[in-house]
């Protein structure tokens, strides 16, 4: 039996969802106000939560505001009821979390209905998550890294996520681990509804998977991302340890993890950096990024991490006067695994627009590398049987494997890629 948390100040209107609603199977929770909502949901924490949008005090917006603010509670589906009727009240309920809106007056044949499918979603990625965890496979962690700023590691971390994501449409999820000055929300154009800092009132003994998932943006593309917090002082108040445990609750239940590192070897860096499958070390060609990629290579060495994870990928920042490829890597003593050329309209248009290069202008062939890039990182079971439905994305990367296939070397293609 579904439980209903009803709160409403119009008794009549509240009379009727209760009425039918219990004769329908329901079990129904009836407050009159949004404050004494608030209160009776901690007490019978329920399925679904069904609240007029304008009420005195609280209204329906502020309640589902600090309903969404509470992680334990990021994922509970929420039905707004309201007698106003233009675009603007919608979108304003759906940007305060609300999951469905449903103007009065309403049949209660078409509220129910709405509950069932609001319901019905929500034990649908109960149960994909629980068989994801249960199933003990964990994620593929890609850390994208470098010890110089401004070699473009948050651009690329966000293209290969957003690649990943819509090559093979499985669970992937974007981690900015920048938590002092993070952009990841702005490349994607997103407000910072949720962030790390919304983890500070939690020590990792007390952190369960269900108040992680509660910080967990998503794109409308699917992608999955966690944003850094708002500013340095949120920052400081999230212990490292807690971070490092919601990572390890997350990674069951995504195929692909990609982080952005910040440039140092913090402790949330060595987290991840420990436990990553692959090190994406970012450098541009010249002399101070490969002092920096050398300093890296050399500490990655000490703490003892495979040479074959870790992927040099020089991006070309500037037009001309860089160092050839062939020297960095005799300077580095480590191939490189990726070039990215010289694009700076597209880098910038992206980045200033919030729309990932990979979505906006697909047919780049800076777009194309990183979508055949993100191939190559990618588990070996998904490269080797195509997808039941394959997206636009895997037709791309498939269509120009073929071609290098047949000797086709004109074509952009994987051939770059080591």
């Amino acid at each position: 039996m579904a439980r209903v948390l009803v709160i409403d100040d119009d008794r009549i209107i509240r009379k009727i969802i209760e009425s039918n609603l219990t004769s329908l199977g329901y079990e129904v929770i009836i407050a009159t106000n949004g404050q004494e909502g608030l209160q009776l949901l901690k007490a019978h924490q329920p399925d679904v939560v069904i609240t007029d949008k304008v009420m005195p005090g609280l209204d329906g917006i502020e309640v589902t505001k600090r309903i969404r603010r509470d992680p334990a509670y990021a994922h509970l589906p929420i039905l707004m009821l309201t007698g106003e009727s233009d675009l603007e009240d919608k979108l304003g309920a759906f940007e305060a979390g609300a999951d469905d809106y449903l103007g009065k007056p309403f049949e209660v044949a078409e509220l129910a209905a709405r509950l069932t499918a609001l319901l019905r979603r929500a034990e649908a990625i109960k149960a994909a998550q629980t068989k994801q965890v249960e199933s003990g496979e964990k994620a593929t962690l890609i850390a994208v890294h470098s010890l110089r700023g401004g070699v473009g590691t948050t651009s690329l971390a966000t293209n290969l996520a957003v690649a990943l994501n819509n090559l093979w449409q499985v669970p992937t999820l974007l981690l900015d681990m920048a938590l002092t000055a993070g952009q990841i929300a702005l490349m994607l154009n997103k407000p910072l509804k949720h962030t790390w800092a919304d983890l500070s009132e939690f020590g990792p003994e007390e952190l369960d998977v269900e108040a992680t998932k509660g910080i967990v943006s998503k794109h409308e593309c699917g992608l999955h991302f966690i944003s850094s917090p708002a500013n340095p002082t949120q920052a400081e108040m999230v212990q490292h340890e807690t971070i490092s445990k919601a990572v390890s609750l997350l990674r069951p239940g995504y195929e692909y993890i990609v982080a952005d590192l910040p440039h140092d070897f913090s402790d949330y860096s060595l987290d991840v950096l420990d436990s990553a499958d692959t090190i994406l070390l970012v450098l541009s060609p010249e002399m101070a990024a490969i002092r920096a990629a050398a300093i890296a290579l050399d500490t990655y060495n000490k703490l003892g991490y495979d040479k074959d994870k870790i992927k040099l990928i020089i991006n070309w920042t500037f037009e001309q006067g860089g160092l050839a490829q062939k020297k960095i890597e005799a300077a580095l003593h480590h191939p490189v695994s990726l070039v990215v050329p010289f694009a700076p309209n597209l880098f910038v248009g992206s980045i200033n627009r919030g729309i990932p290069f990979v979505l906006n202008h697909p047919e780049n062939s800076v777009s194309a590398l990183m979508e055949d890039f993100a191939f190559r990182l990618s588990k070996k079971a998904h490269q080797g049987i195509p997808p039941a439905s394959p997206s636009e994305t895997w037709h791309r990367v498939n269509q120009r494997l073929k071609l290098f296939n047949t000797g086709n070397r004109k074509q952009k293609s994987l051939l770059p890629f080591t």
